[in-house]
């Protein structure tokens, strides 16, 4: 064996090692956020009625799938719809969706014809941030596919959560940080008061109910 095919083998070797560490990584990570969502359903004592992948497909289920589905469609926690009701009054409901926003660099790069498979063109990964946003409503509950669309995402990660006109008319509320104000007790109480105060400015009644208790 040469040199170069052992300089070969051993960077394949060491990339082997940092693909090992990142689903390590991940795994922690959403672990983490289940367990933020799971807290802040608790808190609006608010049903989950699951959740919805918004970058790609689904993962395949067992037995399903082909193997030239987007690699994305293997990680959808990438940009994830967690979704919630919470019971008001008689037969109303209140809605809210908390979305995981893993990396914001296909949505915040310049080039808008950029294709999610290009990853080399995201912004770089220091430059690009992990953010989480929520949608409230009291009444209607829209079709809410601008989580879809790169320059309507673009300005609610970059404007606090801002939404389609059309859907802020109808009562729909946006609101989007860095996730990393889900890491603490404190920060993750702080932000939750936040979007109540947010929520009932607007006439959407969304109250606490349970005890500012970390639980994880």
């Amino acid at each position: 064996m040469n040199n170069s095919t052992k300089s070969s083998g051993a960077k394949i070797e060491h990339a082997l090692l940092d693909v090992r560490k990142a689903y390590r990584l991940l795994h922690d990570y959403q672990r983490m956020v289940l367990d933020a969502v799971n807290y802040i359903g608790k808190q609006f004592g608010a049903s989950y009625g699951g959740g919805y992948a918004k970058y790609s497909a689904v993962t395949p289920r067992d037995g399903k799938g082909h193997l030239d589905c987007c690699a994305w469609d293997w990680l959808n926690m990438v940009l994830y719809e967690f979704f919630f009701t919470q019971k008001l009054e008689g037969d109303n409901l209140l809605r809210f969706s908390i979305l995981i926003i893993s990396d914001t660099g296909y949505f915040c790069a310049e080039d808008k014809a950029l294709e999610k498979t290009n990853v080399a063109g995201y912004i770089a990964p220091d430059r690009s941030l992990t953010k989480v946003g929520f949608i409230i409503s009291g009444k209607e509950w829209p079709d809410l596919s601008f989580m879809e669309d790169k320059a309507t995402m673009k300005m609610f990660i970059e404007n606090d959560g801002e939404i389609p006109v059309e859907l802020a008319a109808s009562g729909i509320l946006g609101k989007c940080v860095d996730l990393a104000r889900l890491a603490s007790e404190e920060e993750t109480n702080v932000l939750l008061d936040e979007l109540v105060v947010l929520a009932q400015a607007n006439g959407i009644p969304l109250k606490r109910i349970a005890p500012k208790a970390w639980i994880f």
